[in-house]
C-alpha cells in the first residue's frame, strides 16, 4: 500500500546501514588502544585524578568515533579506571540488542599501579 504523498513519507527509507557506515569493532578498537597509549602511558593511580581521566577518555572516544561516519548509530562510551592491585574486575550490561547491526569494542589497558578498561556500545537506530 502506498503512502499519500501528503504525509511527507518516502519509501526509500533504509531500514540498516550500509557497508561504509557499520559500527566495526577493529576501528573502534585502533581509537581506544591510541587514546589509552597517549593518556595513561607513564601515568599512576591517584584517586583524585581518576574520575576527571575516565570522563576525559570518554569524551575523547567518542568524538574519535564520531569521526569514523557512522550517522545511524549512537555511541555510548563506559571507560574505568582503577588501582592495579592484582585483583579481579567483572563488568556487565545489558540492553535491547540487534545482534545484526548493534556491536561493541572493549580495549584494556596496564601501568604499573593503574588499569583502565574502555567499552563501546555502537547501537543502530533507525
Amino acid at each position: 500500500m502506498a503512502v499519500p504523498a501528503e504525509y511527507g513519507m518516502s519509501s526509500a527509507h533504509r531500514m540498516e546501514p550500509r557497508d561504509d557506515e557499520k559500527f566495526y569493532p577493529s576501528a573502534v578498537k585502533k581509537i581506544v588502544n591510541d587514546i589509552l597509549t597517549e593518556k595513561l602511558t607513564g601515568v599512576s593511580y591517584e584517586d583524585k585524578f581518576a574520575q576527571s581521566l575516565a570522563l576525559e577518555i570518554s569524551n575523547l572516544v567518542k568524538i574519535k568515533c564520531k569521526s569514523l561516519k557512522m550517522p545511524r548509530y549512537k555511541i555510548i562510551v563506559q571507560t574505568f579506571i582503577g588501582e592495579n592491585l592484582n585483583q579481579g574486575l567483572r563488568v556487565a550490561s545489558k540492553s535491547l540488542w540487534n545482534p545484526k547491526f548493534d556491536n561493541y569494542a572493549s580495549c584494556s589497558f596496564m601501568s604499573g599501579n593503574l588499569f583502565a578498561v574502555v567499552i563501546v556500545f555502537g547501537s543502530y537506530y533507525e
